[in-house]
């Protein structure tokens, strides 16, 4: 706190009232002693909320540390619960792959084994069609 300007005030007080005051006025002693009384109240809150400053921004730091580890926790959660699902959709997939695969192939396999199947029908006609052909003209 600056220190008081006793000077201006009894001057102040002169014009102002017509009292003549000197700086050893005990008015001035009461004066003084509550400006050193408010200044050690004034420094004994500044100490007060600097510790609670303190104390505060320390309650800040361990609720910021829990909201980080819970936050962590959630998406630590989240990203096992979306790889599961990935790995359970990729599953399926390769599931329902193989059994396209399966089907390509059974349609593959039972069209190529008609396919033969006709040809060696047609092959044995032409050829019991060939051996009665010969037979009734060469016999």
């Amino acid at each position: 706190m600056p220190a008081l300007n006793t000077k201006r005030l009894v001057g102040e007080i002169a014009s102002a009232c017509g009292i003549r005051l000197d700086e050893a006025d005990p008015a001035f002693v009461m004066v003084r002693l509550t400006q050193l009384a408010l200044e050690e109240a004034n420094q004994e809150l500044v100490n007060r909320v600097s510790a609670n400053l303190r104390e505060f921004e320390a309650a800040v730091e361990r609720v910021q540390t829990r909201a980080g580890r819970y936050l962590a926790a959630e998406c630590q959660e989240g990203v096992a619960t979306l790889r599961r699902e990935l790995q359970n959709d990729i599953a399926v997939a390769g599931v329902g792959a193989a059994e396209l695969v399966e089907k390509v192939h059974r349609a593959h396999t039972r069209a190529t084994l008609i396919r033969w199947i006709c040809v060696g029908l047609f092959a044995g006609l032409g050829l019991f069609a060939a051996g009665l052909w010969v037979g009734a003209r060469c016999l």
